[in-house]
């Protein structure tokens, strides 16, 4: 947790709405919660091009605003009512389809190595040396 923002990040963004959608210290591990499932989110769409967690800090940079985006959401989720403000809402549209695009490939994060291009059709085949099989589909009788 906390590979990406950290809950002073969250603070900053919200200012006095974090503490009124978080009852702190009661709720604390809500919040420690929402957090790691937006990185866990983040890190399923990046995963698809990088090894997660990202550390260069200028990949880290870009993830931060974009996790900040989603965790607004997710924390305005958790207040009174049934809607959600605008920009809020908007904002994290915005993220999921950058996200998109990372993991498409269109946008890169700057500084990240990009795993290489997986193969299709399964692993690689093992093969091992030994003795012949003493039991096999020819000679079975009886067992």
């Amino acid at each position: 947790m906390g590979d990406y923002f950290s809950q002073a990040d969250a603070e900053t963004r919200m200012r006095d709405h974090l503490t009124e959608l978080y009852e702190l210290p009661e709720e604390q591990t809500d919040l420690d919660a929402d957090i790691d499932n937006v990185e866990t989110t983040v890190n399923s769409y990046v995963g698809k091009r990088y090894a997660v967690p990202i550390t260069s800090d200028t990949a880290i940079a870009f993830l931060k605003v974009l996790c900040l985006d989603l965790f607004e959401e997710t924390a305005w989720h958790r207040g009174s009512g049934d809607e959600l403000p605008k920009k809020v809402q908007t904002k994290a549209d915005n993220a999921r389809k950058q996200l998109e695009l990372v993991s498409k490939g269109t946008i890169t994060l700057g500084g990240a190595t990009a795993l290489t291009e997986r193969q299709t059709g399964g692993a690689d085949a093992i093969i091992v040396d030994g003795n012949t099989p003493e039991f096999d589909r020819d000679n079975m009788k009886g067992f």
